[in-house]
């Protein structure tokens, strides 16, 4: 669960802006080197996600793909008109509560843990995190994706700072091994200058494919959710029903007070995580002066770099990095096929609303959203919840509304 306990707010001063974060535009050569890296590794077609699930994936919409699955397993349930495409509502709830890391098999024990991330927020993150100032959009906005092509680009070999000549103190912890950032650009460059005789095969899902392997994967969480709400496997037939129950007890947990509304905590979560990815890319002093001054350096450097990728081919690889990841599609071909019925049933059953659920949303969004928090059991909470506790033992929950009903196959 996300305790805030143990979160560093000593660490919070650093992510203080000290100079103005405008930076200059993040060059489309940047994003050029990060598709023509991903074209050099998928130059063997034995590579190729998209030839992979073309050939794995039936020639169905998703619409008829899961009627076509979820008829075999259930025919006797009516399917709606239009299928929703995340599962349902009761395993979509499911899966958004597994998310968020709270533990969920207890009601009385998840109050008093959200209470307890409450109280530890207030006291340790808060005072902090209030006092940071308001970055106006753009500048943070662009000092992001800066960082963020800037990380994708050193997961992929090269580090742009190293590349300029500015800082070799990431390239040392990267695995390129003697050629380093230059010797891999330059083997990135000569493959472009021999891309005009390379024949790629085109994008090899059509739209119908595409859309079934993005609705599959996100049923890939659906597997391993159950367990975590103390539930039956999906396969079971009698997960549905313990599922509901299970969200009709959460359903009737009060919602404790914040102290700052969602949209303010969310925002500032998000401002949060977007300074620690700056932080990550270009260094602890990356919102200095100096910092500043290094970033747009890099940036100028990029800017004259000369990367020939035919917009043909920049194109396939924008398409195959958008592919949802080949394990996921087939974890979650594996659920629509063992979960058939829990499927059917939960497209066609109302689940009660869970109103906690974006407060435990929102405290899962900003304990992600600090640098180096250990997510967990809180084993020695320094906020005092001795008396909350005491009194949440004693206090009467309200009762569970009813289960709703089910489709006659259950």
């Amino acid at each position: 669960m996300p305790c805030f306990c143990k979160s560093n707010a000593t660490t919070l001063p650093n992510l203080r802006p000290t100079a103005n974060l405008s930076v200059r535009a993040v060059p489309p050569q940047m994003m050029k080197l990060l598709s023509l890296l991903g074209l050099q590794g998928n130059a063997s077609s034995q590579a190729r996600a998209d030839l992979k699930l073309n050939a794995m994936l039936p020639d169905m919409t998703p619409d008829m793909y899961m009627r076509a699955t979820m008829n075999a397993k259930a025919p006797n349930v009516a399917l709606p008109a239009i299928l929703p495409t995340d599962g349902g509502g009761a395993i979509s709830m499911m899966m958004k509560l597994v998310a968020a890391g709270f533990p969920l098999t207890n009601t009385r024990a998840l109050l008093a843990e959200i209470q307890q991330a409450v109280m530890s927020l207030a006291a340790n993150v808060l005072p902090a995190a209030q006092n940071m100032p308001k970055i106006p959009g753009p500048q943070l906005q662009n000092m992001t994706l800066a960082a963020n092509m800037t990380l994708a680009l050193r997961a992929r070999g090269i580090c742009p700072m190293a590349l300029a000549g500015l800082d070799y103190s990431y390239e040392a912890a990267m695995e390129v091994g003697e050629a380093g950032s230059r010797g891999t650009c330059s083997a990135a460059l000569n493959f472009a200058a021999s891309l005009p005789r390379i024949t790629l095969p085109p994008f090899a899902l059509p739209r119908p494919k595409l859309d079934l392997s993005r609705q599959l994967a996100l049923l890939a969480p659906a597997a391993a959710a159950p367990a975590s709400m103390g539930l039956p496997p999906v396969s079971d037939p009698n997960m549905m029903r313990a599922l509901l129950g299970q969200l009709a007890a959460l359903s009737a947990i009060p919602v404790p007070n914040l102290p700052v509304s969602l949209d303010e905590l969310m925002a500032m979560a998000d401002q949060l995580k977007d300074l620690a990815t700056i932080q990550e890319a270009f260094g602890p002093d990356a919102l200095t002066p100096s910092g500043i001054a290094r970033v747009n350096a890099m940036l100028r450097y990029m800017a004259r770099l000369h990367v020939p990728v035919p917009l043909e081919a920049q194109a396939l690889q924008l398409q195959l990095d958008a592919l949802p990841k080949l394990e996921d599609v087939t974890q979650g071909a594996q659920t629509a096929q063992s979960g058939a019925m829990n499927l059917a049933a939960s497209m066609r059953v109302q689940p009660p609303a869970v109103p906690i659920l974006p407060i435990l949303q929102a405290l899962a969004k900003m304990a992600k959203s600090l640098p180096g928090l250990p997510l967990g059991p809180c084993d020695a909470c320094t906020t005092d919840i001795g008396s909350v506790r005491d009194s949440l033992s004693s206090m009467k929950l309200p009762p569970a509304p009813a289960i709703p009903p089910l489709p006659q196959m259950f």
